[in-house]
């Protein structure tokens, strides 16, 4: 089962292993990247992060679709963690379709970046990204811990 799909451009570190993880009683740790996936140091570091209450896997955008679909994450509590909204926006287009996408943090500061809040500075194409999904029914929660009060999103505006 999935529990939690986040946006969070650090992937994996404290707030999610101390925080999320308990939080959201999850037994396994989804980092999807398919640059992570190809580079066998990032790899077994992430891995590394795991014990034995707590399985990390790391998985590129397609394979991890085509297992959840297949029904490979039934038995398991699972939080998925991608570093962007570009890969959040494709988890959903290869057919993972979720209902909330929690944005954790996301650190645009490239000019005109836009700050939701500390944790969250959107760019352009974060922002249209978030429109998207917003008309496909997601529900946008953000918020870098599971305590906290979500911020609401509110459109730029001169966006279109």
């Amino acid at each position: 089962m999935i529990l939690l799909v986040r946006v969070d451009d650090r992937l994996l570190h404290g707030q999610l292993l101390s925080s999320w993880i308990p939080f959201m009683k999850a037994d396994m740790l989804v980092v999807v990247s398919d640059e992570v996936a190809k580079d066998s140091l990032r790899k077994a570091i992430i891995r590394e992060c795991g014990d034995e209450s707590l399985k990390v896997v790391i998985k590129g955008v397609r394979e991890v679709v085509r297992e959840i679909n297949c029904g490979d994450f039934r038995d398991v509590r699972a939080i998925l963690v991608v570093a962007s909204l570009r890969d959040a926006m494709r988890l959903y287009e290869e057919g993972l379709t979720f209902s909330s996408l929690n944005l954790g943090n996301i650190h645009h500061r490239d000019g005109g970046g836009r700050m939701l809040c500390p944790s969250v500075i959107l760019n352009r194409e974060d922002e249209e990204i978030i429109e998207k999904l917003k008309r496909l029914g997601v529900n946008i929660d953000i918020r870098d811990l599971p305590t906290r009060t979500p911020v609401p999103y509110i459109k730029r505006e001169n966006q279109e």
